[in-house]
């Protein structure tokens, strides 16, 4: 017992010789990581909780509010729920809407578009990307996109939306580069067994990128479902039930002062109100997270290692 009690404490004293230390330079950028991270977490939990204290809490002690409710109460979070604020409920369903529909349809073309061209054979490669590019780099401006909707009649429609956000070139490259690193062999196999050039890509091919579509797809939800630029561009303020989300409780939070000047209850509740409608607005993208998050740490690392 006493032979092996000595053995420990040599094998831990030659531990403790051989040991590399590690610079002064490198604990100090190790502690300005953890307070950054720290500072990070702070700033981001403090206005959730912010939100959820208000929209809980009796508007009588709103001023006391800090990240807990001083007062418990759910009238703000009913009237919500209620008829009169069927507004924001048809919004939300329409951002759910805009964002299934560009989502879908614009990873999926824009996937299919990458895949021959990742391909060294694809006839006119460069000067396609070069196009691609260029439509990136340099928009046509809003004026001839606003006369191009007026044209086919979709102002004050969530259309105009989605047709405008369909394309996105920054996916595009990402696909393709992802596409270019696959082993040739594989794609090869699926062609010796006879499948054709669909069904290689849906059933080989897509299996294979699921981190990076679900990069993409992920980023393609938060961007849509936050956005709210294109709405104010193509639907009026007056055109409610067209409205999006974002665009909807930008209207109820900076257009509110009419609207609560003859409602007593707007009035004391509409901070309580407000906060309740920016909680529930998350609660999607905090939802689908924990289902998509393995996807995005595997495609955050796509296209690093070449060979």
């Amino acid at each position: 017992m006493k032979n092996e009690k000595k053995l420990s404490m040599s094998y831990y004293a030659i531990r403790r010789r051989n040991k590399v230390k590690q610079p002064v330079v490198d604990y100090f950028i190790h502690g300005v990581s953890l307070f950054l991270l720290f500072f990070l977490v702070v700033i981001t939990l403090v206005p959730l909780l912010n939100y959820f204290s208000l929209a809980f809490n009796d508007p009588n002690f709103n001023q006391s509010v800090t990240v807990f409710p001083v007062r418990w109460d759910l009238s703000s979070l009913a009237y919500i729920f209620s008829s009169k604020y069927s507004g924001f409920w048809r919004s939300f369903l329409n951002s759910v809407i805009i964002t299934l529909v560009v989502t879908i349809v614009s990873n999926l073309v824009e996937a299919m578009a990458a895949y021959p061209l990742s391909k060294a054979s694809c006839p006119f490669k460069g000067g396609i990307m070069m196009f691609f590019v260029i439509t990136m780099l340099f928009s046509a401006g809003t004026v001839p996109i606003y006369l191009l909707m007026r044209t086919f009649n979709l102002l004050d429609n969530i259309w105009s939306i989605i047709l405008i956000s369909i394309s996105n070139v920054g996916n595009l490259l990402f696909y393709k580069n992802f596409f270019e690193n696959i082993p040739k062999e594989v794609e090869e196999a699926a062609i010796i067994d006879g499948a054709g050039a669909l069904r290689t890509f849906f059933n080989v091919v897509v299996p294979m990128a699921l981190p990076v579509f679900g990069s993409c797809c992920f980023f393609s939800i938060v961007g849509m479902w936050n956005g709210y630029g294109a709405a104010l561009i193509f639907i009026k303020s007056s055109a409610e039930s067209q409205m999006p989300l974002a665009y909807y409780l930008y209207i109820r939070m900076t257009q509110d002062a009419t609207a609560t000047m003859y409602d007593t209850f707007l009035q004391t509740h509409q901070d309580n109100i407000q906060a309740a409608s920016l909680l529930i607005s998350i609660i999607p993208i905090l939802a689908i997270y924990p289902y998509v998050i393995k996807y995005i740490k595997g495609g955050a690392t796509i296209g690093s290692v070449k060979g």
